[in-house]
């Protein structure tokens, strides 16, 4: 069981190298669809098995001659159902822990992505009020720069105004 849960989650890693992290849950959504249609399935022919192998044994021997060796086949095969039942209901538990996992790990990665959005918002944001800052600010040293300048045409003028005086 250690070695197929192994290999089951190998198989989910790969898929979530080749495939988006939602398409690898609607694929282990389906597979675990499938699973439970195997299961039921099996379980049938387990019944039906389990009637035959009633039935067989009810019959007399003397109609049957090969009649163990019916009953024998019937049980191996009803043992390998059984069997398959239980790898299925354990890989139908694990495939809805994968599952539930696979989802989780979706929520966190939409949760980093969404952080990384809105790391990247803030910084613009803050780059944008820096901008905002920096224009003020040159229109202020623009300002000044003007008023210096008018200082220094009306100083000028003043001067000639006296000289001419």
């Amino acid at each position: 069981m250690e070695d197929y849960r192994a290999r089951y989650v190998g198989r989910l890693r790969l898929d979530r190298r080749v495939m988006p992290e939602s398409q690898a849950v609607r694929l282990l959504e389906g597979r675990l669809a499938e699973q439970e249609v195997e299961l039921a399935r099996l379980r049938t022919e387990v019944r039906t098995l389990r009637v035959r192998a009633s039935h067989d044994a009810g019959a007399s021997s003397s109609a049957q001659p090969t009649g163990g060796d019916l009953a024998v086949l019937l049980q191996e095969a009803l043992d390998r159902a059984n069997e398959r039942i239980q790898e299925l209901e354990a890989e139908r538990q694990a495939g809805g822990v994968a599952t539930l996992q696979a989802q989780v790990e979706a929520l966190q990665l939409d949760l980093s992505r969404m952080e990384g959005r809105m790391t990247v918002f803030r910084d613009s944001a803050r780059d944008a009020e820096a901008e905002k800052i920096r224009a003020i600010e040159a229109r202020v040293q623009a300002i000044a720069d003007l008023e210096f300048l008018k200082n220094q045409v009306l100083k000028k003028r003043r001067e000639q105004q006296r000289q001419t005086q």
